[in-house]
């Protein structure tokens, strides 16, 4: 049998956050984090425009383990694939690690999600293809009867 994880929806409201990084993937994370009430630190030497001007602490400096010890969850979104390994060698075993680079050192991944105010559509490829989620998502939203 085949281990295809389980989906639940986590309350992060004043849990700790970790975001290593400062691009792109790491500006979305925190973007989609911000309304949960996550109190998110990101690590990086440098940050998107964005990423500046989001409520979120800023540590300007290259990852150090001291950075995640506190952290609930743990995402890894630097262009370094061996930062991404030593990130997930340094978390405990209490802590999630999401690994934007490499799938096999995550326990966690992200679904595609629709919300409306009275419920929520997740929509998992289990980590394997985020673009198709991604497309299911928008077929959802098309939906006449949605």
């Amino acid at each position: 049998m085949t281990n295809i994880g389980y989906p639940v929806l986590l309350q992060l409201t004043n849990k700790k956050v970790a975001i290593i990084g400062g691009g792109k993937i790491a500006t979305r994370k925190a973007r989609n984090l911000l309304p949960t009430g996550a109190t998110i630190t990101v690590i990086a030497p440098t940050f998107t425009e964005e990423l500046q001007q989001m409520p979120v602490q800023r540590i300007s400096r290259n990852y150090e383990a001291s950075h995640i010890k506190d952290a609930l969850l743990i995402f890894c979104c630097t262009n370094d694939p061996k930062v991404n390994a030593q990130i997930t060698h340094d978390a405990l075993p209490h802590q999630l690690v999401n690994d934007c680079t490499d799938k096999s050192r995550s326990d966690f991944f992200n679904m595609a999600t629709v919300q409306k105010e009275d419920h929520l559509i997740a929509i998992s490829t289990h980590g394997s293809n985020p673009t198709r989620s991604k497309e299911i998502r928008r077929i959802i939203e098309r939906s006449a009867d949605f």
